[in-house]
């Protein structure tokens, strides 16, 4: 219970972060969608500013995505620890080989209640729910960054389109008002600054392909081990999870629900979600490495989102 606690706290400070990221890309996306349907630059200083500011606060959204690969990673490594005990439930411990000198079937019974204690339904569930949330999590930023992103793309090739006649208006028609090298500079100048806007943009819906992608094959791996623990050591057939219970991952559940899981290309396609999650987060893939084998060890500390600090308006 405490688990789930933090989980949801931490949850709720990434949310409120990436709040605070989106108000970051609001001042820019304004200044390039006036800047294409007035076809007027915007005055130096005030270009640099919202450079500046974009610039600034490029760091917090690296590291609200950082949390967010870190809750993903715990998740994967806790799923596989899990497996791991359910694989080894057969084997007796130590102390219960000592118990199977006097009595062989008091061993069984011992390892049978240990295996249902590491591993139950309910705990399964559990993280299921936590895959829910960081799945809607996850889904609702790359939504609002595609949309984001085709706008200010949209506004800027309209800007691109018209970059003569907003050279030629720098310029004058005299000439006197700014050189035609002047003119061209500066256009170039707002192009290359907001094509770094829309590039922020860019990685950030790969961001969320990355993190949906490996969540989503680690969800199919809980998924298996629920259907596998029901049948071989719950033994009452509980296989009553509902989409509705996990909106966002209704498909996965639907799947599952009627028996449609399959392990065939599982591991070629874990295997492609897990190296790009390692290319894109090298330091939570190698901690969700050491995490498997001690999933609740005291070195695994979230990072501290409430102290990141983002420019504003």
């Amino acid at each position: 219970m405490a688990e789930a606690q933090v989980f949801d706290s931490e949850m709720e400070r990434i949310g409120d972060a990436l709040v605070a990221t989106r108000e970051a890309f609001e001042p820019p996306a304004s200044m390039l969608a006036e800047a294409a349907e007035s076809l007027i630059l915007p005055e130096e200083a005030k270009l640099a500013i919202e450079a500046e500011r974009f610039k600034a606060s490029a760091p917090g959204r690296q590291a609200v995505e950082a949390a967010l690969a870190h809750l993903v990673a715990r998740l994967a490594a806790e799923i596989e620890f899990r497996a791991r005990e359910f694989d080894m439930r057969e084997v007796p411990t130590r102390f219960e080989k000592l118990i199977g000198l006097v009595s062989r079937s008091a061993m069984r019974r011992r390892r049978l209640a240990r295996s249902r204690r590491s591993v139950s339904l309910d705990h399964l569930a559990e993280l299921l729910r936590r895959a829910d949330r960081l799945a809607a999590l996850v889904r609702a930023e790359r939504v609002t960054l595609l949309a984001q992103r085709s706008k200010g793309e949209a506004d800027l090739k309209a800007f691109i389109d018209h970059r003569p006649d907003i050279i030629e208006k720098l310029h004058g028609e005299s000439g006197e008002a700014m050189t035609g090298v002047e003119a061209a500079r500066r256009t170039e100048h707002f192009v290359a600054v907001f094509q770094t806007f829309i590039d922020g943009l860019n990685s950030g819906v790969g961001t969320c392909n990355v993190l949906m992608h490996k969540l989503l094959i680690d969800v199919e791996d809980l998924l298996i081990l629920y259907q596998v623990f029901s049948e071989v050591v719950s033994r009452h057939g509980d296989k009553d999870l509902r989409p509705e219970d996990f909106p966002s991952l209704a498909p996965e559940i639907e799947r599952f629900s009627k028996g449609m899981l399959s392990v065939h290309g599982l591991d070629r396609r874990r295997d492609r979600a897990n190296e790009a999650f390692a290319e894109r987060f090298p330091a939570e893939a190698v901690r969700q490495a050491a995490a498997e084998a001690h999933p609740a060890g005291a070195g695994w500390r979230l990072p501290a989102i409430s102290d990141f600090k983002f420019m504003r308006p």
